[in-house]
């Protein structure tokens, strides 16, 4: 399947993408849920921390977690007491995420590559079983072949993607919109297409930019 990638057509036989912010426009949800995630007692660093999880997006939930206790309170905790927190995070984010719906043109443009039986994959910071709710609730799982969520990391993901689909990484394009979906793609040079959401945006120079995934079509449909 040919794609418009940086100005021009590209082979390519492999879209992986990012979900929160890519394919359901559920990034609000996902930064009111750190919000109301801080303790009452740690309000007054709730503002350091939404800075760091606005640069850390694609991250998956417990690295910011454990960010927050060791790094902005300085705080050792264990692993029991961080899977605790986690589990509240998700409690509150799940219920505010049901609602999220695709972003305009991703599941068209996702339902178009489907229809050129190019394979399709999820590669997100979610754990597994909420991404997996998350894309149920939209009608989404049917189309992709694969779905992962965290752990582990998306770089060390992706390369796994490459290796088990043989699939060359000049012949394989990364869909996100943060610096941690960039990261991964630069990991295994593979194409990235940035696809801007309320998170920060990458760090490095993003030569494929839209507003509308069915930008990537020789044509819009």
């Amino acid at each position: 399947m040919d794609l418009l990638l940086a100005g021009s057509l590209k082979p390519i036989d492999l879209i992986v993408f990012d979900c929160d912010g890519v394919l359901l426009d559920s990034m609000p949800a996902k930064i009111e849920s750190f919000r109301q995630w801080v303790p009452e007692q740690h309000a007054d660093t709730r503002e350091a921390f939404m800075e760091v999880v606005m640069a850390g997006f694609g991250k998956a939930r417990t690295h910011h977690i454990r960010t927050f206790y060791e790094q902005i309170l300085g705080s050792w905790v264990s692993d029991d007491f961080l899977e605790s927190e986690v589990a509240r995070f998700t409690d509150i984010c799940e219920p505010l995420c049901a609602a999220a719906q695709w972003r305009t043109g991703s599941k068209e443009f996702v339902q178009t590559c489907r229809e050129a039986t190019i394979p399709l994959y999820v590669l997100s910071g979610t754990p597994q079983k909420p991404l997996e709710d998350m894309l149920e609730s939209t009608g989404g799982t049917p189309l992709f072949d694969v779905i992962i969520g965290s752990p582990p990391a998306k770089p060390e993901s992706l390369a796994r993607i490459l290796s088990e689909t043989d699939t060359p990484a000049h012949r394989t394009v990364f869909v996100g919109d943060a610096n941690a979906d960039q990261e991964a793609a630069l990991h295994v040079g593979a194409h990235f297409v940035y696809f801007p959401s309320e998170a920060n945006p990458p760090l490095q120079k993003t030569p494929t930019v839209v507003q509308d995934l069915r930008e990537l079509l020789a044509q819009m449909e």
